[in-house]
């Protein structure tokens, strides 16, 4: 059988301190990579340097420099359009994890077990120090539309995916959301999402790192009280469901679903626009008879308190993803 090509995209920002080790560890990999598409965000330390070393050893690797400062989730919509036409596969990654080297084998296999798949991601290991005792187990089976509605759970950089499905995506250039939720919600849609059940990387947790450093500056903005997801979530509901963003996202899901498929999303995405009080009411609602599918925690299926976070869910979920709808470059860091 012939062997499927899978295209590295990697997007860098000021990430010099654990570059060498990202690369290292992609270059070792079991598998053949057919081209590493590097874009950088206007970095102002070493970065560009590491990169063209490495480059200048490796003609596979391609180096584009930004001419602004885009943002990661730009950054990494306009870096999948340089991908080869060549290309089966792309396979995401950050720029200061660690590859195991079997990683990119070990997708390519779990994606082509059964024809249909567009979308294929691992565990990972999340820590500052890397320990096969730290496995994060990011997304309970099955992997629904439903329990990615309303959270970001399957992060990019553990991801594997046809080239052909993220070129068929609906536009979302100039959207703020994250760029992997996007690409997940649009797979679990169609069903096509499998998951390799074993961590293929270490996830570098440091103070410096993107996802480390966007949640304290959004956190300042967000009130720590018990209180303050049912209040604030409600008001971010109001205020973020206006914006282009917003509704980029959940009009695409009610585009994508209907009565007879993925019904409760549909029905969620009709009624979070509505005007009408009863149908804001009959939203929350609908979310609490559901809240299994929306939250599929087992051991959290149960209980008053459950019922009442069901009900509350769409303004509990819009209080904590408040930054999948701002925009946050590097720079504003």
């Amino acid at each position: 059988m012939e062997k499927k090509t899978v295209s590295v995209v990697m997007c860098t920002y000021n990430g010099e301190r654990f570059l060498r080790e990202q690369m290292d560890s992609i270059l070792a990999q079991t598998y053949p990579i057919h081209e590493i598409i590097i874009s950088d965000d206007c970095s102002t330390d070493g970065t560009i340097d590491i990169l063209r070393e490495y480059a200048a050893k490796h003609t596979f690797i391609k180096i584009h420099q930004n001419a602004r400062n885009k943002g990661c989730n730009q950054n990494f919509h306009d870096t999948f359009k340089f991908v080869s036409k060549e290309t089966d596969y792309i396979a995401i990654s950050d720029q200061d994890d660690i590859w195991f080297p079997e990683k990119v084998e070990k997708l390519v296999q779990s994606i082509e077990k059964k024809k249909g798949y567009d979308l294929c991601f691992s565990d990972i290991i999340s820590s500052p120090t890397c320990s096969h005792q730290q496995t994060k187990d990011y997304l309970p089976l099955p992997f629904t539309a439903e329990s990615l509605f309303f959270r970001d759970n399957i992060p990019g950089h553990a991801m594997l995916i046809k080239r052909t499905f993220i070129e068929n995506l609906k536009p979302w250039d100039g959207m703020t959301f994250y760029y992997d939720w996007w690409l997940a919600m649009n797979a679990a849609l169609t069903d096509s999402i499998i998951k390799c059940e074993e961590p293929l990387s270490w996830h570098r947790v440091h103070p410096a790192s993107v996802i480390t450093t966007v949640g304290k500056k959004l956190s300042q903005y967000k009130p720590h009280s018990p209180i303050a997801p049912y209040v604030y979530g409600t008001y971010n509901f109001f205020k973020l469901r206006n914006t282009e963003s917003f509704k980029c996202f959940y009009n695409n899901i009610h585009e994508q679903t209907s009565s007879t498929r993925h019904p409760v999303l549909h029905k969620i995405t009709e009624l979070f626009y509505s005007r009408n009080p009863l149908n804001l009411l009959q939203l929350c609602f609908t979310c609490m008879k559901h809240r299994k599918q929306i939250y599929p925690l087992p051991h959290k299926d149960k209980g008053l308190i459950f019922m009442i976070r069901g009900f509350f869910s769409p303004f509990i979920c819009t209080y904590y993803n408040i930054q999948f709808y701002n925009t946050v470059t590097e720079q504003d860091l």
